[in-house]
């Protein structure tokens, strides 16, 4: 069934026409047997309303994700969700490198139409168990719940460790380790490159990359990486800089690669 039918479709800015009502309805009816034949192949997914889907976010047993724009993240957002954009043109990519199977996977959107869509498509590229909140935002706004707006305070070109992960996920820039090849070999952020800021060869390295596209960068603990962020502005790159560093990144237990992993570090198992 079409989550919500035409006012679903309608909120979610589908195409509309209000001069051809046959055509609208023959497409609604087409999405119904899409659907259908989706529940037919991987079977039912599983929808769930506003009480049940803050339950399983409350007991920490799955992984939460928002598959709206980063615009409509930005603006608010359910606590702990990460930011993967079902309409971005590589959204399987994204899923697969950025969420695993351990965990069940709880998705929303804006009124539920993308997130059911989502939902098909997350049980089609093998996970097991997505649950997906039914009328998404709009359900969780009308029961007074809680959203979480992304605030950066003081100087907008550091990024906290929240921010600096959802412009990880969206792709919004080239993410650059500046610490030295041994630190980034026992442990870095996941597809990070490494430009050692203490290296003679900082700026041609540098040089190499795109000057059009931003720059995300991080050390240990803000330190170099503010330093390399003045060079890098004067070279003509915009660039972003986690505060307080890979120390904040790691004691938020968000997901690191490396030799020298400890659980404590947040791991592979960190997300």
């Amino acid at each position: 069934d079409l989550d919500h039918g035409y006012k679903g479709w309608s909120t979610e800015n589908m195409a509309v026409t209000t001069e051809n009502n046959d055509a609208n309805k023959k497409l609604q009816e087409q999405l119904k047997v899409e659907i259908i034949k989706a529940e037919a192949i991987i079977g039912k997914g599983h929808q769930v309303d506003v009480d049940e889907f803050e339950k399983l976010i409350k007991e920490d047993k799955v992984t939460l994700v928002d598959v709206r724009t980063a615009k409509e993240f930005a603006e608010g957002h359910i606590k702990g969700a990460i930011n993967v954009d079902w309409k971005n043109g590589h959204f399987a990519k994204h899923a697969l490198k950025e969420i695993t199977n351990e965990k069940p996977i709880a998705i929303y959107c804006g009124s539920g139409n993308r997130g059911t869509r989502t939902m098909y498509a997350m049980r089609a590229l093998g996970f097991t168990e997505v649950y997906n909140l039914d009328q998404g935002v709009k359900s969780w706004k009308a029961a007074k719940k809680s959203l979480k707006t992304l605030e950066v305070k003081g100087d907008i070109r550091h990024l906290d460790v929240e921010n600096f992960n959802n412009a990880i996920l969206g792709q919004k820039g080239q993410l650059v380790d500046v610490r030295t090849p041994k630190e980034h070999e026992d442990s870095h952020i996941p597809h990070a490159i490494v430009i050692d800021f203490k290296n003679d060869n900082f700026k041609s390295e540098f040089e190499k990359l795109d000057k059009k596209v931003p720059v995300l960068i991080y050390c240990r603990s803000g330190g170099r990486s503010g330093r390399a962020m003045k060079v890098l502005e004067e070279m003509g790159f915009t660039v972003y800089n986690l505060d307080k560093g890979f120390n904040d990144w790691k004691a938020n237990r968000m997901h690191v690669k490396g030799k020298n992993i400890h659980a404590k570090d947040g791991g592979e198992e960190g997300c």
